[in-house]
């Protein structure tokens, strides 16, 4: 039997983040890192800045997991408690870092005076190793001690993620065991997420020996996850079965986008470029083919219209999309309208989804793509 995955709990720690003001954007990048790794991910916390809070989280956390990372609160402010929770948990002394002082010196040097509060950022604890930071003045932590391994990096994302990378992800291969999971993904759009798991026929419950599988829904349909640790190649069966099943609904795997497998469409049917007008979406189509990178059609651009008001001369393409959103019934369900005049027509197309707010916008201009890939794929 293969060793197990070392486990792991991540603590973002922020009271901005239980207030609402900010998405904990930085635990959902490393979740997955984390998986790609081979480690496994037990759970989540946010925690308020405080420092009797912190220190507890981060004794309960090393007591179960061989991994603990933690975001945020590495700044020089009253409220960034990061350090002192940390050292309490490991009953250590904060002491300065010459090292660390004269680095932050150099930084600050061709802006003028370091304010004095960036000294706590210098503070370090003797099991602890400065993780460089080239991005910012916060340095992270490395801590290995009673056979746990603790992480602190900063809350700023970019600076998260480069030291993430750089300097985090090099140490965790060199001092665990790990075996990375291998994902494959299906994806489907126009069916929910109970008549999929129904036309699955108990594959979900039963992917195959070594194998889980999981299912989610997202702006862009619901997504079918088979992932293993062992060999990839397993993944195959349970992936084409699910495409078998499920039929027409499917419209990729893995990394194809409903964007691209759309605009592939288009392109065979002739079509080089292609606009957009659209209506109730708050530009939400024009977003999302904007960004639809590597495509064999040209997109020249859109149009946002406002209700009542009369469609103006969009772009010159092959084909345009026309888009409209019409207002939600009582029920929360909504109409879409979707059609394309052109070298290539596709007749006005009447669809309903489900949704509210952004999530209700995305919904719509990406059924109307399914549309696009449906007619002429």
């Amino acid at each position: 039997m293969p060793d197990a995955a070392p486990r792991a709990i991540l603590l973002s720690i922020g009271t901005e983040i239980l207030l609402g003001e900010i998405l904990d954007s930085n635990a959902a990048h490393l979740a997955g890192e984390l998986a790609r790794l081979g480690v496994e991910l037990r759970a989540v916390r946010q925690l308020a800045d405080e420092r009797a809070t912190i220190a507890a989280a981060f004794g309960e956390a090393r007591a179960a997991a061989d991994l603990v990372i933690a975001t945020g609160g590495l700044g020089p402010t009253h409220d960034d408690l990061t350090r002192e929770g940390l050292a309490d948990a490991l009953g250590e002394t904060l002491t300065p870092d010459q090292g660390l002082e004269e680095e932050l010196r150099r930084r600050f040097a061709a802006y003028g005076p370091m304010p004095t509060s960036n000294l706590r950022q210098a503070l370090r604890v003797p099991s602890a190793k400065a993780l460089p930071n080239p991005i910012g003045s916060a340095p992270g932590w490395w801590v290995d001690r009673d056979r746990s391994v603790v992480v602190l990096l900063p809350g700023v994302p970019a600076e998260m993620r480069r030291m993430w990378t750089e300097q985090v992800v090099p140490r965790l291969e060199a001092h665990f065991a790990l075996r990375p999971l291998h994902v494959r993904t299906v994806k489907t759009f126009g069916v929910g997420e109970s008549a999929v798991a129904e036309a699955l026929d108990g594959l979900l419950d039963a992917p195959g020996d070594g194998i889980s599988a999981g299912i989610y829904a997202r702006d862009d349909g619901v997504h079918l996850r088979f992932a293993t640790r062992e060999d990839a190649a397993m993944l195959d069966r349970p992936v084409d079965q699910s495409q078998q099943l499920l039929g027409e609904h499917v419209y990729g795997t893995d990394e194809e986008t409903l964007p691209s497998v759309a605009l592939r469409a288009l392109a065979a049917r002739g079509v080089g470029s292609l606009a957009s007008v659209e209506s109730g979406t708050a530009g939400a189509l024009l977003a999302i083919l904007a960004e639809a990178n590597g495509s064999p059609v040209t997109y020249a651009g859109g149009v946002l219209i406002a209700d009542g008001h009369v469609v103006p001369a969009g772009p010159r393409a092959d084909a345009v999309l026309h888009l409209v959103l019409l207002p939600q019934d009582p029920h929360g369900r909504s109409r879409v309208q979707v059609s394309m005049d052109g070298a290539t027509v596709l007749p006005p197309t009447e669809i309903r989804i489900h949704g509210s707010g952004p999530q209700r916008q995305r919904r719509a201009a990406f059924a109307a793509l399914d549309t696009v890939r449906r007619a002429f794929g």
